[in-house]
């Protein structure tokens, strides 16, 4: 491989070891380069003496039975992983089920996003246009009300803000589209995901990290900062239906599984299914595979009008040459990888060294590098209105 490949491969693996679990990620990078111990030598790590032989045969024989019944248990979750796929990929067939009950897009998010996008917008039209969804209300309501957003009157009281109207306008026009898309993909995100709690927290971080990274490079390209910004968040909406039709079919297949070996009375076989977890390894690979993709297929059936980014997904989701895509297209793929490296540095899972190669085979433009490092990729940082 080259540089540039075997770097890029490194990252991603180290992400997809963040994207699970961060500090079992930084476990693993401590112990890279430490020899794993067979059972036989932890073994005889814990005692000084000399060990007869036959208990070095016992601890023999519990090393091969211990690998035998990993071996076991990995063949049983193969098998089940392997009926997911195909189930997934049966699914994934179903744009507007995908749409509709996975992610669960009301019908009027495209219509505002749009509306927020046009010179003629105001703060009554939204007011009507967000009214139609049924959580905007109260999820508007508790951002506005979060303390650096809080206003205070004369005498230094905090002025609690409970209308709809009110919360718009102290954010105002410019600010709504980045509050929409973003609470709306928090309303999207998977809650239950266990064994690998934090991953609504990874997507989430990954969202924001690539719109406002994908925000800050988009004059650099010439291109409107506000779909820069909408098609970063989205990117990762194909991510949130992998990741949700993951957990429940994992959760159908092993019922079915444990069900058909309790008929045919394979008792071993019903322990060792009884005993299998969600597979993050496996998890992530149809991440790889599938959501940049699906990512495609929905904002595209978001059918906006005025937020033109529905091409430059698909082209990302082909994979298509770098020197032959669009300039929107370019940015979200540096974004995707630029916020990468910040979340590796920011938990610690990258060196100096692999930072530098890395960020050099991302091919920014001059003057980008500077921009991004004073770029906060944690927050919103929305500018209120008459504070």
């Amino acid at each position: 491989m080259t540089d540039s490949t075997s770097i890029q491969a490194l990252v991603n693996q180290r992400y997809h070891m963040l994207f699970l679990d961060v500090k079992a990620a930084q476990a693993s990078l401590l112990n890279i380069d430490k020899p794993t111990l067979s059972v036989i030598e932890i073994e005889q790590s814990k005692t000084a003496r000399s060990l007869l032989r036959v208990e070095k045969q016992a601890i023999r024989e519990k090393d091969l039975n211990q690998k035998q019944t990993l071996n076991f248990l990995k063949e049983n979750l193969d098998r089940l992983n392997l009926k997911i796929e195909q189930r997934l990929v049966e699914e994934l067939k179903n744009t507007e089920n995908l749409y509709q009950k996975i992610v669960g897009v009301d019908a009027s998010i495209p219509e505002l996003l749009d509306f927020l996008s046009a010179k003629a917008a105001t703060i009554s039209r939204v007011e009507t246009l967000a009214g139609q969804i049924p959580w905007f209300y109260q999820e508007l309501l508790k951002v506005a009300n979060q303390p650096k957003y809080r206003r205070t009157d004369s005498k230094g009281k905090t002025i609690l803000i409970d209308s709809l109207r009110v919360a718009l306008n102290m954010f105002g026009i410019e600010n709504l589209n980045p509050v929409v898309l973003s609470l709306a993909i928090r309303r999207w995100l998977p809650q239950i995901t266990d064994p690998y709690p934090k991953i609504k927290n990874r997507i989430w971080e990954e969202a924001l990290a690539t719109a406002l990274s994908a925000k800050r490079l988009a004059p650099l390209y010439d291109v409107n900062e506000d779909n820069a910004f909408s098609l970063g968040m989205l990117h990762v909406i194909g991510t949130i239906v992998v990741v949700r039709l993951y957990f429940r079919l994992f959760d159908t297949v092993q019922r079915e599984a444990l069900v058909d070996a309790q008929n045919q009375q394979l008792h071993e076989q019903h322990n060792a299914i009884s005993r299998l977890e969600p597979s993050g390894e496996f998890l992530n690979q149809l991440i790889d595979k599938y959501a940049l993709a699906v990512s495609a297929d929905l904002i595209k059936m978001m059918d906006l009008k005025r937020i033109f980014i529905a091409d430059a997904m698909q082209e990302v989701a082909n994979n298509a040459p770098l020197a032959e895509i669009t300039p929107l297209a370019l940015i979200l793929t540096q974004a995707m990888g630029y916020s990468r490296y910040r979340l590796l540095k920011m938990n610690s899972l990258i060196n100096v060294d692999e930072a530098k190669t890395y960020v050099a085979s991302l091919g920014l433009p001059k003057g980008a590098l500077a921009l991004l490092k004073t770029t906060d990729i944690r927050t919103l940082n929305l500018v209120v209105l008459n504070k």
